[in-house]
């Protein structure tokens, strides 16, 4: 944050050097240093959300910045909203039919979002819904391509230990399958965040 903070300070000596700013030229400044300070506290947050408060770090800044601010760390949040950041809240070798399964990144975006605009609630109940859909179909393509898998080794008479665990993610039909999966389920997810940024821009 002082980085960004200094870079702006640069920025402002360059511009007082260069004569008066005028009103649009200073709101323009204003606007891209909020952009900044929102983004690098999304950021931070996301890599350790016990670190600090969004809504506290929020009230520390001019009540004049908050909402570009704000508006800022939102829309950081939503673009690292996706399907493909994803880790597991527990180890689970299939995913199959789990209700609770719900990704560690996408649970810390749904609780930085929510604490800074709880009339998102509805929208992010319906994310949560779609994330486990994804999660649930992709349990279930993981233990038909092991049963397969686990079926052409007994064939070829290999069974036992020398089997061990069947890595998934290096046959192709499952980077096809998951492929196949996102381009179903992501314009879905799009238009959820389109109406996520609607009530980030709303006065």
């Amino acid at each position: 944050m002082g980085e960004l903070k200094s870079a702006w300070e640069i920025a402002q000596e360059k511009a007082n050097r260069l004569g008066k700013l005028s009103a649009e030229e200073e709101e323009q400044q204003r606007r891209q240093k909020c952009r900044q300070i929102g983004q690098a506290l999304a950021h931070r947050w996301l890599d350790n959300p016990d670190s600090l408060s969004l809504t506290i770090e929020l009230s520390k800044r001019p009540e004049e910045e908050q909402k570009l601010v704000k508006r800022a760390i939102l829309s950081h949040l939503l673009q690292a909203m996706d399907f493909k950041n994803r880790s597991r809240t527990s180890p689970d070798p299939t995913g199959y039919g789990r209700s609770g399964g719900v990704y560690l990144r996408l649970e810390k975006i749904i609780q930085g979002i929510v604490s800074l605009e709880p009339k998102s609630q509805p929208l992010i109940e319906g994310i949560t819904k779609l994330m486990q859909e994804y999660e649930w179909a992709e349990g279930k393509t993981r233990q038909e391509l092991e049963s397969k898998a686990r079926k052409t080794l007994h064939q070829l008479r290999v069974s036992g230990t020398a089997v061990g665990d069947i890595n998934i993610e290096a046959i192709p039909q499952w980077q096809q399958a998951q492929q196949r999966l996102v381009e179903t389920l992501e314009p879905r997810l799009n238009s959820l965040k389109q109406e996520l940024a609607k009530i980030n821009t709303t006065p």
